[in-house]
């Protein structure tokens, strides 16, 4: 009887070591890196910069063609609204943009 419950009692101690000796190795999570020359890199910052000009430029119409349609649907319904001049639309700094105007 002492055999049998020492049996037990070391298969149970057993079990979850080998449950977790057959679990499935992670693979070990890898990073590649791509060196570039000089011009590619230069391409790249050229086209960032590009690009992020034209996101500006598109919020910035966007913004504008929203309150022309604002102001014509005001008018068709009689209330008198101040004209919006594209004068009056002041330019955004570069410093607010996060755009690099040169190589630094």
């Amino acid at each position: 009887m002492k055999k049998l419950t020492i049996a037990a009692v070391l298969i149970t101690l057993l079990t979850p070591l080998t449950s977790l000796a057959a679990a499935p190795q992670q693979e070990m999570e890898r990073m590649s890196v791509t060196y570039r020359t000089p011009l590619d890199y230069a391409i790249y910052q050229y086209t960032t910069n590009l690009l992020n000009s034209f996101k500006l430029e598109l919020r910035a119409d966007i913004h504008m063609q929203a309150r022309m349609n604002i102001q014509k649907m005001a008018q068709e319904h009689g209330f008198t609204v101040a004209a919006v001049n594209t004068e009056q639309q002041k330019p955004i700094p570069a410093l607010l943009t996060r755009a690099i105007t040169s190589a630094e």
